[in-house]
């Protein structure tokens, strides 16, 4: 089973953790049938930015691609004190807000198109190591989300319905 996965900003943990609480709404708005399959962001109800990104792990996946990134190995990024930590989970245990790593907020929000177009053929988001055709329209949205939280302050999240 894949889990569901949203990708948002928020100015704290505490304010991140609230998603969890229904405070911040984390439905977009309906999608136009024309960009159906293209990644975007789209403001919540409460303003709230949200990528919508379907199978796309916040740990290993964004591991890795913030070991690309940053040249650094997968296992030091691992270890990382925002790589993909837990800050709130439902009384289910079936809706997750994790952390993504300050690092690769900063490394996405530096990016310009080419270095995106770069990443993107450098990592892959399926399991099987080849890069996929969402992996660049994917990753050009949550560049944009990053240089949005890097602008505002903010930090990165992932929204996990398991």
């Amino acid at each position: 089973m894949s889990a569901i996965t949203d990708y948002f900003t928020a100015p704290s943990d505490e304010h991140a953790e609230s998603a969890l609480e229904g405070l911040v709404d984390l439905e977009p708005a309906a999608i136009e049938a024309n960009d159906a399959s293209r990644p975007r962001i789209q403001l919540a109800a409460s303003g709230t930015p949200v990528l919508q990104a379907k199978g796309v792990d916040p740990v290993v996946a964004l591991g890795r691609l913030e070991a690309s990134l940053t040249n650094r190995p997968y296992d030091e990024v691992a270890k990382g004190p925002r790589c993909g930590k837990l800050v709130a989970m439902s009384d289910d245990g079936d809706t997750l807000v994790l952390t993504v790593a300050d690092e690769l907020r900063d490394a996405l929000a530096e990016l310009n198109a080419e270095g995106v177009a770069a990443a993107a053929a450098a990592w892959a988001i399926d399991e099987m190591g080849a890069p996929s055709e969402n992996t660049l329209p994917f990753l050009t949205a949550f560049a944009e989300l990053a240089a949005r939280a890097v602008a505002e302050g903010e930090r990165m999240y992932g929204y996990v319905v398991i």
